[in-house]
Formats: structure tokens, C-alpha cells, sequence
């Protein structure tokens, strides 16, 4: 058997373990119509009027380069930490002092330019086409490409298991294209909350053990940065609100967009601490499983040091396997334009728990250190490094005929 069908049955086996978690993130919706996190920054700061466009824009300029709209958010934070402390109750901005109530304003006005753009969509200007913008009764969101995915990993790849616990769904997207598809494709699905369109936040114990037996459940979905239909109401009670409503009162309710949840007291507060206690728990199971990774970029350090974690764990069956883009300029590199987490794992020479890692990347695979194998053919980066190719890998399995 040649190097490249030895690589993709690997991959394919894999796929078939009965146990599985997958992390997602945003580049699994950017061709649905949800923007990548450059591009919504700059839809976020299109959307602010006034002193708050002068402000993200001055907040913007103070951050590195690479820096985004979470970034942004995590920063307002702390300011609004700092200006809490000071006498005054502000802090200087681009010159300006602005009171800590208006850098709420601004974090709670941000929240909601998010939300706007994910439900309704943005495309940005790309290849000589003019921005395309979703507005409420012109939505360019679609569900088919997730739709897609769930058909495949439920109806195909899983249909023949003989066990078959619940998939664990981590991710850390705002929209809900995720849990829509599993609706429209008839899985039974846990999210933590219990109601219909309307439903308050009520995890069970089964919750907290993303795997546990349920004899209805097929799959749990964990939003580990919030949601765009989350709120916490004036009384603290954590809601998923329908589209539309005008209850709770919109003016005493919070969005729970939390991308700054590298920050140690938003992790240990509900919904939060739910959420990422069971992604560490799924994440030790001494079972043989599987973490999937498809669309994150590996750019959050507190999820990326509870993977690293885990896996250096005594005993813990987990491998890792991630499906991602590798820098073209960089792909004869030392780091073979990787991730840096995922290069830093790969190239570790402080244990064997590398070799249950594996990369399936855009112009090769990896298994445990930085060797190239499956190279591309004719130069052509390998299917599986879209979210496409991982559903069509899962419904019709490797791209060569084993």
C-alpha cells in the first residue's frame, strides 16, 4: 500500500470511531455567509455611529495589526475593569476620557453589530465582487453546506456503528447554523437549555458528561463563546430568546457573546463554566475517541492549553485529528506553515503523547512530528482542508479507492 492510501485510510478509520467530539469553528460558516473575524471587524466598526465608531476605531489602533473584533472586546473589557477602579470612573481613549457606563454602551453595541451580521449575513468585497449585505427581509445566510455535514456524519459515516454514543459538538461560532441543521436533519440534539423557540438555561448531569447513554439523545452541542440568541435577563437568568422577541426587555438584557473567555472569571460563571467543565471532560475520557477539528484556527490559547493538556494526561485514549489550511508561503518552513499550537505539538520532544496527533493538512499529513506525508498531487491542496471536502471525506471516505 503507497504512502498517500496508507495516509488517507488512517484518517478514514479514524473517522469511524464510535466516540467523537468535534471542534468547530469559524471557518466552517464563511461560505454560508458568516464573515471570518477580519472582515466582521470591519462590518462591526461600518455598523457604530458616533462616539463609539471614534472609539473601536481608537481601541483598534492602540492593538497590534492582527488584532480583531475579539480582541477589540477583550481590550474594552479590561479598560472598563481599570476604569471601574480609578476615582473618576474613565479612562482615556485615543485622547479622549470616556466613562466606564459608555464603554459598557460600546461593548453591549458591538454584541449586537454581531449578532445583526450573523443572523442576517455579510459577504466582503473579495475577487473583484462588490460586499453583499443580509439585511432582515433579505437574509443570505444558508444551512445547506452544515445541513450537508450533519447528513453525512449521522446518515452515512455512523449509520453502520453498532455503538453509537452521542457526538459532542464544541464550537466556538455565535451562529446557530450548527444547531439548525441538526433540527432540519431529525438528530436529537441537547444544548443545555430546556424550552422550545423560548427556553431558559437547565443542564442536566447528562449535559456535564457530554457522552453519557441516553437512549433519545444523538448529539450535544456546546457553544463554548455564547450565542446570538443568548441573553442573560435583569434577574440573571440565562435565556435562548427567539428571533424577534421583544422579551426580556431588550434595554435590561445582556448578549452572551463572550469571545474574551480566555478571562479567568467569565470561564467560572454559568452558562460558561458548564460549557468548557464538560469540553475538559470529554477531553479525558479514558475511552479510545476521537477530537475532530474542522474551521478553527487555532488562535484561542484557553482551549488550545486544555487540548495540550489533556493529551499529555497518563491514560487518556483521545486523538486528535485536524483538518486545516496550511500557509502557502510557509509550507517548506520548519513549522510547514501550521498553526503554531498544532506545529508546537507535532515537533515536542517531551513525551509519545504526540503520536496521537494528526494533522490532515491542505498539502500534507502529519502523525506525530513534522514529516511529511500524503503530498500533494500536482500541487493541489488536498479536498479535505474545506469543510466540503470533510463532508464529502465523510460521506464517500478518502479521495483514492482503498
Amino acid at each position: 500500500m503507497t504512502e498517500s492510501l496508507q495516509c488517507q485510510k488512517q484518517i478514514d478509520e479514524l473517522l469511524n470511531l464510535p466516540q467523537q467530539m468535534w471542534l468547530l469553528g469559524a471557518g466552517i460558516s464563511k461560505d454560508a455567509g458568516i464573515p471570518l473575524m477580519y472582515p466582521l471587524t470591519d462590518r462591526v466598526q461600518a455598523i457604530l455611529e458616533g462616539d463609539d465608531k471614534e472609539a473601536f476605531e481608537a481601541i483598534r489602533n492602540e492593538l497590534p495589526e492582527f488584532a480583531h473584533v475579539e480582541h477589540v472586546m477583550s481590550h474594552i473589557g479590561d479598560m472598563i475593569a481599570i476604569a471601574e477602579r480609578t476615582k473618576s470612573q474613565t479612562i482615556e481613549i485615543g485622547g479622549k476620557k470616556r466613562k466606564a457606563t459608555d464603554l459598557h454602551k460600546l461593548h453591549g453595541n458591538i454584541q449586537s453589530a454581531i449578532r445583526d451580521t450573523m443572523r442576517w449575513g455579510y459577504f466582503p468585497p473579495c475577487d473583484g465582487n462588490e460586499e453583499c449585505i443580509g439585511k432582515k427581509d433579505t437574509p443570505i445566510v444558508s444551512v445547506e453546506r452544515h445541513s450537508a455535514f450533519v447528513e453525512a456524519l449521522f446518515h452515512s459515516r455512523r449509520a453502520g456503528l453498532e455503538r453509537r454514543p452521542p457526538v459532542a459538538f464544541f464550537t466556538t461560532n455565535y451562529d446557530t447554523l450548527l444547531e439548525d441543521a441538526l433540527a432540519l436533519c431529525r438528530i436529537v440534539t441537547s444544548d443545555g437549555f430546556s424550552g422550545g423557540a423560548m427556553a431558559f438555561w437547565e443542564p442536566g448531569y447528562e449535559f456535564d458528561s457530554p457522552f453519557a447513554a441516553d437512549t433519545r439523545i444523538q448529539a450535544r452541542i456546546y457553544k463554548l463563546h455564547g450565542s446570538i440568541d443568548w441573553v442573560t435577563s435583569s434577574e440573571d437568568i440565562v435565556v435562548r430568546r427567539r428571533e424577534s422577541a421583544g422579551y426580556p426587555d431588550e434595554t435590561n438584557t445582556n448578549l452572551l457573546i463572550y469571545p474574551q473567555a480566555t478571562k479567568y472569571e467569565v470561564t467560572q460563571r454559568d452558562p460558561f463554566a458548564t460549557l468548557f467543565g464538560a469540553f475538559r471532560s470529554a477531553l479525558v475520557d479514558s475511552n479510545l475517541g476521537l477530537l475532530a477539528i474542522c474551521g478553527y484556527s487555532f488562535g484561542d490559547d484557553h482551549i488550545n492549553e486544555e487540548i495540550e493538556r489533556a493529551l499529555k494526561q497518563r491514560d487518556n485514549g483521545l486523538t486528535v485529528l485536524a483538518f486545516v489550511f496550511q500557509d502557502e508561503n510557509r509550507i517548506n518552513e520548519p513549522d510547514c506553515g501550521l498553526p503554531a499550537a498544532l506545529a508546537r505539538w507535532l515537533s515536542s520532544d517531551s513525551g509519545s503523547w504526540k503520536e496521537r496527533v494528526v494533522v490532515a493538512g491542505s498539502h500534507g499529513v502529519y502523525h506525530g512530528s513534522l514529516d511529511k506525508r500524503c503530498h500533494c498531487e500536482d500541487e493541489a491542496p488536498h479536498s479535505w482542508c474545506s469543510f466540503e471536502g470533510v463532508t464529502n471525506l465523510l460521506k464517500h471516505g478518502p479521495e483514492v479507492k482503498l
